[in-house]
């Protein structure tokens, strides 16, 4: 294999580290330790002081405020304010957090051109919505992309995609689900340059989701056009606990 043929699984193995990096940060994904769903009255946390409530949308407590989107460090811990429609949560981040502690690495499986295929992307109409379950039993509204049409393992599948078509999410489970790999994984994709709406579907590129590698997230399901009842032995796996 020539060096320009070596440079995907090279691109790929550096993306595999940073991902590590950024999952075991100090206020990375693993360190999440509580997600506070707040109201108008107060009330106190566990872990934190004061008194805590919604002024809005804004998360006031003793000392300070946190508009939609801010955070603030008090002492190692992070606090970010977190909006799922019109419900507001106060989530903690402590470098401490046995979640972080724990995380040895991410498993995967080898990298595979293979699994690099193109699809075709079909725009939903502007606005469009769809309700996604999440892990918790919520329904929440997402933005709809639209449908990428792509052959994974001899099987055509219309993959429902998230977000716009400059980045779109999709959530998807496949045969080795709950086994091999985690119960669902996500992947990013987005429409390639030039004629045409192709994209570039990477199954290399799957990743675990957050909750994947620690309790409080609430991270979307996949829809049922998403679970594949191919195996996808691509991309992350597992988290790899000590």
């Amino acid at each position: 294999m020539g060096s320009d043929e070596r440079e995907p699984e090279r691109d790929w193995a550096t993306w595999r580290e940073a991902r590590l990096r950024t999952v075991t940060a100090p206020h990375g994904i693993a360190s999440l330790t509580a997600t506070h769903w707040l109201s108008p009255d107060p009330q106190s946390l566990d872990g934190l002081d004061g008194r805590w409530w919604l002024d809005g949308a804004a998360i006031v407590g003793d000392s300070f405020t946190l508009d939609e989107g801010g955070e603030a460090l008090v002492g190692s811990r992070l606090l970010r304010h977190m909006r799922r429609d019109d419900q507001v949560a106060l989530r903690v981040l402590d470098p401490e957090a046995p979640s972080r502690a724990s995380v040895a690495g991410i498993a995967a499986y080898p990298y595979d051109s293979a699994w690099v295929l193109e699809g075709r992307f079909e725009a939903a109409a502007d606005g469009a919505t769809i309700d996604s379950l999440e892990i918790d039993g919520y329904v929440e509204t997402e933005q709809l992309a639209g449908e990428v049409v792509v052959t994974i393992g001899g099987v055509e599948a219309r993959l429902t995609a998230t977000g716009s078509a400059e980045r779109m999410h999709v959530v998807f489970s496949d045969a080795t689900s709950g086994g091999e790999s985690y119960r669902f994984r996500f992947l990013t994709l987005r429409v390639l340059p030039g004629p045409g709406d192709r994209v570039e579907v990477d199954l290399n590129r799957a990743f675990l989701p957050p909750c994947a590698f620690a309790d409080f997230y609430v991270c979307p399901l996949p829809p049922p056009s998403n679970r594949l009842a191919v195996p996808v032995r691509a991309g992350e796996r597992v988290v790899e606990r000590r």
